[in-house]
C-alpha cells in the first residue's frame, strides 16, 4: 500500500489535471480474497486459483495462459447447455449477472476513486465492480457492456470517479460468455482516499469527467444557433412519443384474465415498477400465479429479509426459487431463509442457492422437511457448509438434479443422502473424493444417471473404470483432471458402452490415443463437446466432424497447421488450441 501517483490508461490520464494538491490517493493491492465462484485450479493447490489475485501483477503485462494467474471454471456458451442444470424455469430478467465474482479485501478501508484489473488472457470479461463495506451493503462502482474477448493483455480501468461509500471490498463481476477462451486475471488495484473530498474538490473532478464524456461525444464543436440539450434527446431516445390519441388502448380496462397472461412475460423488476402505477395494477401484481417463478440472482446485492417479506404475499405457489449469490456478509441469516422456505416450501420445485454463506444445518434441515416435493436443488459454491447438514438431503425422494460442486460434502454423508434419492439422474460433485467409490455406487444403484460431473475428483483405478462404462445411459460426463489409469482402452471401451453422449471431458486424462478418438467418433454419432487438452499421444488422425466444441490445447503432437486445416474442414467446430503460451 502506498501513497503515490497512479497509472491510468491514456484516455483518462486528464482526470489527474482536477486534482487538488490536498487530495492524497492511496493504491493498494488485494491483501485477501474472501469468496469466489468458481476457479480452474484445485482447492489446495497454487496455479490457476483465486489466491493468485492476492499482491501486485506476476505476469503483466505479458499475454498468455499462466498458472500464476486467476481463472474461473467457465467460459462461453458451452457451460449453459449442460444437462446438470435444468433449463431455467425463471423469466428473462433485465439485469443479467455474470457466471462469476470474486471478492477482494484490500487491507485499508478508502473512499473508492478507480479500479484498475489486470488482465493477461482474454481480456475485456470484466462486467461489473462492485464496492462492499463487508457487511453486506454493495455499490455499484462500475459497469461494462458485455463483448467479445480480446486477444491482448490489458489493464481495465474503471472510470475514475469518487463513490462516497467507504469500502475495503471489491467484488470483480466475470462474465465470459462471450469469450474464445478461458479469461486469466492477473491482479486488482485499487485507488481511493481515506477521507471523502469537500464539495468543491468533488464537483470539481465530477466536471472534469463530464467534460471529456462531452468532447469524446464532439458536443464541444457547438455552432450558433445549435440546441444542445434537444441534440442529445434525439440521441436517447430514438422514437418520440406519440401524441395522446382515441385509438390507443389503455391496458387498465382489458379483462384481468388477459391483463394475467400479458403480465407473465413480465420479469421481476418490471412487475414491481408497474405495481407502483396504480392501485388497480398494484392489485393484480400481487397474483401468485405471476409468482411461480422468483429469480433474485439478478439483485443479489439487495436481498435482505425485507424482500422475502414483500413475496409473502405473492409466492402461494411458489415452485421455482433462485437465490444465489444473495444474503452473504450477514445480509440473511439462516433464521430468515429457514422462516421463508417453512411457509413456501411445499410447492417447490427447483432451488438454486449457488455460493450462499447463509445456509447452514438448520436451513438444510427445513429444506429437507418443507420441500418434498423438489427436484433440482443447487449448492455450488456453499463451502461454509459442514458434512454433517448433508444428513438431511435424503429426505428429499423426488430428487432428479443435485448440485454439489466445491462444498465439504463426505463421501459417506453423500452415499447415505443419494441412497433415497430413487429418481437421480443428474449429478455433480466438483469436489476431493474416492471417485471410484462413486462411480461404483452409482453403477448399483443408479444404473440409469444421464449427466455426472466428476471434475478434480481424484484417480480412478482399473475398477473405478469398469464400473465407469457400465453407466450406459450417460449422456454427459466430466472426469477432467481425474487421471485415469495408464493401461487398458478404456476410453474406447466407454465410447463403446456409453454411445449417447453428447458431452464428454477427458482433460488432463494423458491416456487418450488416436484409437480412443476414433471409437469416439464410430460409436458416439450425438457428441457435441470434446475436451482433450492435456492429452499428449493424440496426433491430427483425430476426427471432429460432428463436434461443436472440441479442445485440444497442450497436446504436443498437433501444431498449428493441424488446427487451421480442421478449421477449414469443419468450420462448423469451435476447435480450442493452445501450446506453450502460444495461440491458434
Amino acid at each position: 500500500m502506498k501513497c503515490v501517483n497512479i497509472f491510468f490508461p491514456t484516455s483518462n490520464k486528464s482526470i489527474l489535471s482536477g486534482n487538488s494538491e490536498g487530495l492524497i490517493f492511496i493504491e493498494q493491492y488485494a491483501s485477501k480474497v474472501t469468496y469466489y465462484t468458481s476457479q480452474y485450479g484445485s482447492i489446495n493447490g497454487v496455479s490457476y486459483t483465486a489466491n493468485n489475485l492476492m499482491g501486485p501483477p506476476s505476469r503483466y503485462p505479458a499475454y498468455g495462459d499462466f498458472p500464476e494467474t486467476y481463472v474461473p471454471r467457465t467460459y462461453g456458451p458451452w457451460w449453459k447447455e449442460t444437462l446438470v442444470i435444468s433449463p431455467s424455469k425463471g423469466k428473462t430478467e433485465v439485469l443479467i449477472t455474470g457466471q462469476d465474482f470474486v471478492d477482494i479485501l484490500f487491507q485499508k478501508p478508502v473512499y473508492p476513486y478507480c479500479v484498475n484489473v489486470y488482465e493477461t488472457y482474454n481480456s475485456g470479461c470484466v462486467r461489473r465492480l462492485w464496492a462492499g463495506d463487508g457487511q453486506g451493503n454493495w455499490k455499484l462502482f462500475h459497469e461494462n457492456h458485455m463483448k467479445k474477448s480480446l486477444k491482448h493483455s490489458q489493464i481495465f480501468s474503471s472510470e475514475p470517479h469518487h463513490l462516497q461509500f467507504l469500502t475495503s471490498i471489491i467484488r470483480v463481476e466475470i462474465d465470459s460468455s462471450l469469450a474464445d477462451y478461458y479469461p486469466e486475471i492477473d491482479a486488482v488495484l485499487l485507488v481511493g482516499t481515506e477521507t471523502y473530498p469537500p464539495f468543491e474538490e468533488s464537483l470539481k473532478l465530477c466536471v472534469t469527467g463530464l467534460s471529456t464524456k462531452i468532447i469524446g461525444l464532439g458536443l464541444h464543436r457547438l455552432v450558433p444557433g445549435f440546441n444542445a440539450i434537444e441534440s442529445i434527446q434525439r440521441l436517447c431516445f430514438k422514437y418520440q412519443v406519440p401524441a395522446q390519441s382515441s385509438t390507443i388502448c389503455h391496458l387498465s380496462k382489458l379483462p384481468e384474465e388477459i391483463l394475467r397472461i400479458i403480465l407473465s412475460f413480465l420479469d421481476l423488476h418490471s412487475l414491481c415498477s408497474l405495481a407502483c402505477v396504480s392501485t388497480s395494477f398494484n392489485k393484480i401484481c400481487k397474483d401468485s400465479v405471476l409468482f411461480t417463478s422468483v429469480n433474485l440472482k439478478p439483485y443479489w446485492y439487495c436481498v435482505n429479509l425485507s424482500s422475502l417479506e414483500w413475496l409473502t404475499v405473492r409466492c402461494q405457489c411458489l415452485q421455482y426459487l433462485d437465490m444465489s449469490w444473495c444474503g452473504n456478509y450477514g445480509k440473511l441469516s439462516s433464521t430468515d431463509f429457514s422462516w421463508f422456505i417453512k411457509q413456501f416450501g411445499k410447492r417447490l420445485r427447483i432451488l438454486r442457492l449457488e455460493n450462499c454463506t447463509f445456509l447452514n444445518n438448520e436451513v438444510l434441515y427445513w429444506i429437507s422437511t418443507c420441500c418434498p416435493c423438489l427436484q433440482e436443488l443447487n449448492l455450488r459454491g456453499c463451502r461454509d457448509l459442514e458434512s454433517n447438514a448433508f444428513w438431511h438431503l435424503g429426505k428429499l425422494h423426488m430428487m432428479e438434479r443435485l448440485i454439489l460442486d466445491n462444498t465439504q460434502i463426505e463421501l459417506p454423508t453423500l452415499l447415505v443422502s443419494l441412497q433415497s434419492m430413487t429418481s437421480l439422474s443428474h449429478l455433480s460433485l466438483g469436489t476431493s473424493f474416492v471417485v471410484h467409490e462413486i462411480v461404483r455406487w452409482l453403477n448399483r444403484h443408479r444404473p440409469g444417471i444421464i449427466s455426472l460431473d466428476l471434475w478434480r475428483n481424484g484417480h480412478l483405478s482399473n475398477h473405478g473404470m469398469e464400473v465407469l462404462v457400465g453407466l450406459g445411459n450417460l449422456r454427459e460426463l466430466d472426469i477432467g483432471w481425474c487421471g485415469l489409469p495408464p493401461n487398458g482402452n478404456w476410453i474406447s471401451l466407454l465410447a463403446n458402452r456409453c454411445r449417447s453422449l453428447e458431452k464428454l471431458f477427458l482433460t488432463a486424462a494423458r491416456t487418450a490415443k488416436d484409437t480412443d478418438l476414433i471409437a469416439i467418433a464410430q460409436f458416439c454419432p450425438n457428441l457435441k463437446q470434446l475436451d482433450l487438452l492435456g492429452n499428449s499421444y493424440i496426433t491430427s488422425e483425430g476426427c471432429c466432424r460432428q463436434l461443436q466444441l472440441l479442445d485440444v490445447s497442450y497436446c504436443c503432437q498437433i501444431d498449428a497447421g493441424h488446427v487451421s486445416n480442421w478449421r477449414r474442414t469443419y468450420p462448423h467446430v469451435s476447435i480450442k488450441r493452445i501450446f506453450i503460451n502460444e495461440e491458434d
